[in-house]
């Protein structure tokens, strides 16, 4: 590991936080335009690092360095205070996540991109430019997010069943779902089903709602 700074802003986290991931699917198969426009700062600047990266053919390996990174400020306080606090000049946030990207031997596409971030005074934008970084990846490989929320967990015919039913959502360019899913009472009975850009809400508590407003406009 290189540099002081390094060292005081890694103290703490784990040591495989600091391993770096493989990679199956190389960066050349993924398109060199971003398939999504991201917008306000955050997404300009993903939009940027993702046309840095492709044309280095590093989509990939920037993708992994940002991972890496995000799971490390989880481990490291002292990383996300630094990441965060706004008194530290662009100099030395520009330094300090160089190094830090240096000690976990980041490409050199991400270590511009990210010293460009801080030299721009925007450091603290890091969490949502990672996101939305990652949001373009999944979406030039084609693959689409889907978050499942029900009253009580779902069996697995059921959740066979209702995966089979969402790849319909899917749009020309997207090929595969990648779902998650998640239990909240709150709903009573039900789900909710966010799949892309688009919200589906089968839940009776949403249902008991709208029952609710009707008799309270009706009075």
């Amino acid at each position: 590991m290189q540099g002081s700074l390094a060292n005081a802003l890694l103290r703490g986290a784990r040591g495989p936080a600091l391993a770096r991931c493989t990679r199956a699917m190389s960066s050349a198969a993924l398109p060199d335009v971003a398939p999504v426009q991201m917008f306000g700062v955050a997404g300009r600047y993903a939009n940027a690092i993702y046309a840095a990266a492709a044309k280095e053919k590093s989509l990939l390996d920037v993708q992994a360095d940002l991972e890496l990174l995000k799971a490390t400020m989880v481990d490291s306080p002292a990383l996300a205070a630094f990441v965060a606090d706004p008194s530290q000049s662009r100099e030395a946030k520009a330094k300090g996540i160089t190094e830090i990207l240096t000690a976990s031997k980041a490409s050199n596409t991400t270590k511009k991109a990210l010293a460009a971030l801080a030299e721009g005074g925007r450091l603290g934008e890091l969490p949502k430019v990672i996101d939305f970084y990652q949001e373009l990846i999944v979406a030039a490989k084609g693959e689409v997010k889907a978050v499942i929320t029900s009253a009580e967990p779902l069996k697995k015919a059921d959740l066979d069943a209702i995966t089979k039913q969402l790849y319909t959502f899917l749009e020309e360019g997207q090929t595969k779902l990648e779902v998650t899913t998640q239990v909240d009472p709150g709903l009573v009975s039900g789900m909710t089903i966010e799949v892309g850009d688009k919200y589906l809400d089968y839940s009776v508590a949403t249902q008991l709602k709208k029952l609710q407003q009707l008799l309270k406009d009706g009075m």
